[in-house]
């Protein structure tokens, strides 16, 4: 997991930044990135810890388009067990995904994507997508965004008994954005990947307010659904979210 992490922010800040730098003088570097942070426990009746943690980063020029992203989520519950209580992982997932892309004018690029997710109680071992496609921004004011993507790809999963699954997938991507003042703001992205044996579609809802200066606080709601799972694992999950937000 920390390799491919790794490789993320090398792409982005290496690799991405010799290519922008030839762009012409017309186009204007803009680089950007958000950290978010999440802790929650409670103690009495019963003991619980969460802690879930993102890093986004985005490099875009006139021509180039370069994402990355990487989350973590663990959570732990005290269980009795035996008359005795013990910490129990309740969940544990690891997220990352790239994106490059090539803008022919400030609303529509093609793109390359990878994702890759490590969720220990999925029945999964791990599952990625790579795909390739068409984007645009359909709405972009400062008060509403509106972006989309599509494009064919490939996904190759491998289960926690050892068997793989590989088909081929169709993406497709959207997300709205509403500004309701300079210093809050609603989001809402959903994201479907479709092939002959599963399709996975995850939507997060997401308001977001400013404490003070790059600071805000956000709260947000996952759901994660697929079509068909491993044995013995739910179809859908979710997940409710309060984190500190710092935008940079």
């Amino acid at each position: 997991m920390r390799s491919i992490v790794a490789w993320i922010v090398f792409f982005i800040l290496v690799v991405a930044g010799p290519v922008a730098a030839d762009d012409n003088a017309e186009t204007q570097k803009t680089f950007s990135g958000t950290g978010e942070v999440g802790v929650l426990m409670t103690t009495g009746n019963s003991e619980t810890e969460s802690v879930n943690a993102r890093l986004g980063l985005k490099y875009e020029t006139g021509h180039l388009l370069a994402e990355g992203a990487a989350a973590a989520l663990y959570r732990s519950e005290e269980t009795d067990v035996g008359g005795q209580t013990v910490d129990k992982t309740s969940a544990e997932k690891y997220t990352c995904s790239a994106k490059l892309g090539y803008k022919f004018n400030a609303a529509n690029y093609v793109f390359v994507h990878a994702a890759y997710e490590d969720d220990r109680f999925s029945g999964y071992d791990y599952q990625s997508t790579y795909s390739a496609g068409y984007g645009r921004k359909v709405i972009a004011s400062d008060a509403v965004r509106l972006d989309i993507e599509a494009g064919p790809g490939y996904r190759y999963d491998k289960r926690e008994d050892g068997e793989t699954e590989e088909d081929a997938i169709f993406r497709g991507y959207a997300v709205f954005g509403y500004n309701f003042s300079d210093g809050v703001s609603f989001q809402q992205e959903v994201t479907v990947v479709t092939g002959s044996d599963n399709t996975n579609t995850r939507a997060v809802s997401a308001l977001k307010s400013r404490i003070v200066g790059a600071l805000s606080m956000k709260v947000s709601y996952t759901v994660d659904h697929d079509s068909d799972v491993p044995p013995g694992t739910d179809k859908t999950d979710t997940e409710t979210a309060l984190t500190l937000v710092y935008d940079f």
